[in-house]
């Protein structure tokens, strides 16, 4: 790796560990270059924090700037005020900056994708694609991953193609295995999880693990309103339990294993609050020994709901009336089992049900777009770049913002869908989240792009703007003229707006009326001895006379 050379790291989801494939790379910045030379690319924020925090302990005091862009928005403020060497991002934030201008990854030197096998899982292989191509094709590439399966050698082959292989110690792997359940819950709902597992288990004693201050801040409060204040309490905070507890509760996931055994060690029962794409983590860390704790409140809700739609496959088909539809069907019989394509029909209505249920309150809007939410608090027009053509419903919208950044419909204003675009009105307390999460993902098979909707004010007629622009058109004609009135240093016309004819003849009516109406007066005209005949006075040569 010091020759510039590609390398695969096999090792577990063991962040302490982090030193042994940084190290290298961090050896080779130059401090006195103050630009991008390291690009981590990592499987999501935690991870990236993680990250950033190891390459921070390798610094070891040489000027060497670092940033996790755990936030795009934070991170693309704080990398114009001053360039970081190390930057370490999940695919979708680093792309965000890379759009935002905040970082060029024409100078990066290194590149270094952690766990390649757990980002593969998720959808951001689109994103790290478009990073990739940024990046100069000399920069080394380093992989690290915790089995090599055929999506990982697939991966190597495009980017990182004879890589030297690095596995770890096989003592790693042969450590004991720490039991343990998890509750897959979004991150913004752990506390209602945490709730919920405290009621249904209820604990004579137990501890609350957190890594995070604004984690342990929020617990707090919860624990307090429950009616457990202070550590004296039954359940209280703490980064290791005791010997004798009932139950640890992970609100966030150790960064090692060490760290997870101290935590669970001392109690007979430990329950980690994770976010789906931590499992695989989790289960790493835990030497694979981990199952899920169905939350009863939550598996009631569910079971009463498939009740329901069970009763109603009942009721139709006591009716026994199908022609059509077992002709339609009949064709997928012969490469599925029935109960199978039973099965696809119903997500395919539950689907459409969701679909339905999020466009219901457009039916007092205009065509195309979801009627307003009732909230009280200010909104923000978002920009959203797909629309009619894209097959784009008021209800993809509404689903990709909700379930994206984990708000709440309520939160989503009206919805306006145009023929290449929509329009879609988000709390403004709530959309740096959605401009964060929404763009980069998919919705119906395009690439999403959010960005706040700024329309130019409205310009009035004849406005031509800033620069050398006209005022509107009764300012450039000036006050209105009376009947008959002249403007100064304009010559008369006629009726027909014609100036006067070279000679002073006069209008036709001025003529006509023998001068009246100001023509002025003419006198006799000069002969020559060749005229013949003579002319009233004031009238030259008739055409046609002979000299």
């Amino acid at each position: 790796m010091t020759r510039s050379q590609n390398a695969v790291f096999v090792m577990p989801h063991d962040w302490a560990a982090m030193a042994q494939f940084l190290g290298p790379l961090v050896e080779r910045i130059d401090p006195s270059a103050r630009e991008p030379q390291l690009l981590v690319i990592a499987s999501d924020a935690d991870v990236a924090a993680a990250i950033a925090a190891s390459a921070v302990r390798l610094i070891e005091g040489r000027d060497i700037g670092v940033a996790a862009a755990t936030s795009v928005a934070r991170a693309t403020r704080l990398l114009r005020l001053r360039p970081a060497h190390i930057l370490v991002g999940a695919p979708e934030a680093v792309l965000g900056l890379v759009r935002a201008t905040a970082v060029k990854l024409s100078s990066v030197r290194m590149v270094c994708i952690a766990w390649a096998d757990e980002l593969l899982t998720s959808e951001a292989s689109g994103a790290l694609e478009t990073i990739i191509a940024e990046v100069p094709k000399e920069a080394s590439r380093t992989v690290v991953t915790s089995e090599l399966n055929p999506a990982v050698e697939d991966l190597l082959e495009r980017y990182a193609r004879r890589a030297r292989r690095v596995v770890a110690p096989a003592a790693v792997e042969a450590t004991e295995p720490i039991p343990a359940q998890f509750v897959a819950v979004a991150r913004d709902m752990r506390l209602t999880a945490l709730r919920r597992v405290l009621d249904q288990l209820d604990p004579k004693s137990a501890v609350v693990f957190t890594r995070d201050e604004g984690s342990e801040h929020d617990v707090r409060d919860l624990l307090h309103a429950l009616g457990y204040a202070g550590s004296e309490a039954p359940i209280h905070l703490a980064k290791v339990a005791p010997p004798g507890t009932d139950l640890v509760v992970l609100f966030d996931l150790p960064a090692s294993r060490e760290e997870l055994r101290e935590a669970a060690s001392g109690a007979a029962r430990a329950v980690a609050l994770v976010q789906p794409r931590q499992v695989s983590s989790l289960r790493a860390l835990s030497g694979g020994s981990i199952s899920a704790l169905a939350l009863t409140e939550t598996a009631d809700r569910a079971r009463e709901r498939d009740a329901r739609m069970r009763a109603e496959l009942s009721a139709v088909l006591a009716e026994a009336h199908f022609g059509r539809e077992m002709l339609a069907l009949e064709p997928l019989l012969e490469a599925h089992d029935a109960i199978e394509v039973a099965a696809a029909a119903l997500v395919l209505l539950e689907r459409e049900r969701a679909l339905r249920a999020a466009a219901e309150q457009s039916s007092h809007a205009a065509p195309g777009s979801a009627a307003p939410r009732e909230r009280s608090g200010p909104m923000t027009r978002l920009f959203v770049n797909v629309g009619a053509r894209d097959g784009v419903r008021p209800g993809d919208i509404v689903g990709a913002i909700a379930n994206q950044a984990d708000v709440t419909s309520a939160s989503v204003g009206r919805v306006d869908i145009r023929e290449s675009h929509a329009i879609v009105e988000v709390a403004t307390d709530v959309v740096d989240t959605v401009i964060d999460r929404v763009t980069g993902t998919s919705i119906k098979g395009r690439r999403a792009i959010a960005r706040r909707d700024e329309e130019r004010p409205p310009r009035e007629r004849g406005e031509r703007g800033e620069g050398g622009s006209r005022g509107p058109r009764d300012e450039r004609r000036g006050p209105p003229r009376e009947r008959g009135e002249r403007s100064e240093g304009r010559p008369p016309r006629d009726r027909e707006g014609r100036p006067p004819r070279a000679g002073g003849r006069g209008t036709p009516r001025e003529r006509s009326e023998g001068g009246r109406g100001g023509a002025r007066e003419r006198g006799p005209r000069d002969y020559s001895p060749r005229d013949r005949g003579t002319r009233p006075a004031g009238r030259g040569p008739r055409r046609g006379d002979r000299e």
